[in-house]
């Protein structure tokens, strides 16, 4: 029977304006423009052109939009290009009498020149315009996030939920000129509503947050679907499932993760990215720190080759599609096209998976020629489908080990949330009592609210948990925490200068400077009951 296959992209990267640089800082950004953001704009672009309309899903969290905007970022992305063009043309003269050496080399300087030009002359420095344009053509709708992407369900005040959720959809109305109709929840972390012992009150439910924003669906892991319960069954199912959408009480519209399909790619041994062919990602040259290998799957790698590495592109691309065919031929769902939706971080695709978005163009255009499996993005399978939905309801999960909360608080690192939940509060209070008359107030509390979001990332819990950048999150983390204390310890008293000198205000601005315009009274306090 026919189907429809729904891809979400998930592009994230956490703050790191002049907060380092390598291993941990900017050049996490700059390896995702160069090496996910520019072939995927190109990849859409092409395929827009050859008039297929994928209709890919992407999600953009706000701190990665702001980052993309900034003019500062945009320059040292293009100071970090013009070192990896030196770089491969330094390999070229080193191998010169090392053909297969020489080969990756001119393959490495022909890619950086072409994307590097793609970025200053095709996209006019404007990955967020393209973007636009791109969903503006109906080749694909983006969707919004979490303001610094904050973990939703461990934020104890009322203010710090809404102040993430409502700065994610005003930053895409900002940038996209219009509402965002999906979101996605960090983490996929989801809660319902909840006892307040602290207020004493029902707290509502993430998706009712997303509701009074007029948010259409978001997204979970594939057991917050199928561990729900109905509230109105109507097609007389057994149980939830990922073929499915769902409504909420809320009115939002909720879709979880097709295992299947995801195992494809995350699967560490049946997954398509460790194929011998494919670019080795661990292993770089000791002098370049170009990668020039390939998987191979032995201790002693191969030089890599481009040309078998687009051989199995068209390998895995053809029994992907294969694969939604077979997986839409078991089902039995009539009252609408079942659905398999496919989730993925975007930088998986071509920095973590380099042949990743040529796999993603190969698919879609195998599916322009097939019948049985359309591609469109969720809000139009809900403008299709939406009466048959049944309505559920779910409990807490999210993506992550154990499928609940595991990695982000536990008892190595769950001292971080006090000080979120603590700060949280404070600003609370600054709010109500804090009156700036001036202009450097008004700086002092804004530059508060920038500070609390930062801190709000469900990056340093992450990062604390894998032991990725264990050190770098933990000092991220506290230079937002300390740079908020200081500038609470002004705001106590706004007319005495000598608590923060203009010199060290302009200094943590300079630094922490996304959202230029925030405006602080999202962090006034609420108590909205569920």
């Amino acid at each position: 029977m026919n189907g429809v296959f729904a891809l979400l992209l998930h592009a994230h990267i956490p703050y790191c304006r002049k907060s380092g640089v390598w291993p941990a800082g900017e050049e996490w950004l700059f390896e995702a423009m160069n090496e996910t953001y520019i072939p995927l704009l190109k990849a859409l672009r092409s395929l827009h052109y050859d008039g297929i309309r994928p209709r890919i899903m992407i999600s953009l969290v706000p701190i990665l939009m702001e980052q993309l905007a900034d003019e500062y970022m945009k320059d040292r992305f293009c100071e970090y290009m013009q070192d990896k063009i030196r770089r491969a043309r330094s390999d070229m003269d080193r191998f010169r009498s090392e053909p297969k050496r020489l080969a990756v080399a001119r393959y490495w300087l022909e890619l950086f020149e072409s994307n590097y030009s793609l970025f200053t002359t095709d996209f006019y420095r404007d990955i967020l315009g393209t973007l636009k344009w791109l969903q503006d053509e109906g080749v694909i709708e983006l969707l919004t996030s979490a303001a610094t992407h904050a973990f939703l369900p461990l934020l104890e005040n009322d203010s710090a939920i809404f102040s993430q959720v409502r700065l994610g959809v005003r930053t895409y109305e900002k940038y996209f000129g219009r509402k965002p109709r999906g979101f996605w929840l960090p983490e996929c972390a989801y809660r319902p509503a909840e006892w307040s012992s602290k207020g004493h009150y029902m707290r509502k439910s993430i998706d009712q947050w997303l509701a009074d924003e007029g948010i259409q669906y978001f997204f979970v892991e594939d057991v917050g679907i199928e561990n729900a319960s109905f509230v109105e069954n109507r097609n007389e199912e057994g149980k939830p499932t990922t073929l499915r959408g769902y409504l909420l009480p809320s009115g939002v519209s909720v879709f979880g993760r097709n295992q299947a399909t995801g195992k494809q790619v995350w699967s560490p041994e049946t997954g398509y990215p460790g194929d011998p062919n494919y670019l080795e990602f661990h292993k770089k040259d000791h002098e370049s720190g170009l990668h020039c290998w390939s998987v191979s799957g032995k201790p002693e790698k191969d030089i890599y080759t481009p040309a078998a590495a687009r051989k199995s592109v068209g390998d895995h691309a053809r029994h992907f599609v294969s694969l939604l065919e077979g997986l839409f031929e078991q089902t039995s769902i009539s009252e609408a096209e079942p659905v398999i939706v496919s989730p993925y971080d975007c930088e998986l695709f071509g920095h973590w998976w380099h042949e990743g978005v040529a796999f993603i163009e190969r698919v879609y255009r195998l599916l322009a020629s097939k019948s049985s499996v359309d591609t469109m993005s969720l809000s139009e399978y809900i403008g299709r489908y939406r009466k048959s939905f049944s309505t559920i309801a779910m409990e807490a999960s999210t993506w992550g080990l154990n499928s609940d909360f595991t990695v982000w608080l536990n008892p190595e690192h769950g001292w971080i949330w006090p000080y979120i939940n603590s700060s949280s509060h404070e600003m609370e209070q600054t709010l109500a009592l804090a009156a700036p008359e001036d202009e450097r107030g008004r700086r002092i509390i804004t530059q508060m609210g920038r500070e609390l979001l930062l801190m709000q990332g469900s990056d340093w819990p992450f990062l604390l948990f894998t032991q990725q950048a264990k050190e770098y999150a933990n000092q991220r983390f506290h230079h937002h925490h300390q740079r908020f204390r200081k500038l609470s310890w002004a705001a106590g008293d706004l007319h005495d200068q000598g608590r923060i000198s203009e010199n060290e205000l302009g200094q943590i601005e300079d630094v922490d400077c996304p959202w230029r315009d925030l405006d602080p009274g999202l962090f006034s306090h609420r108590q909205d009951p569920g």
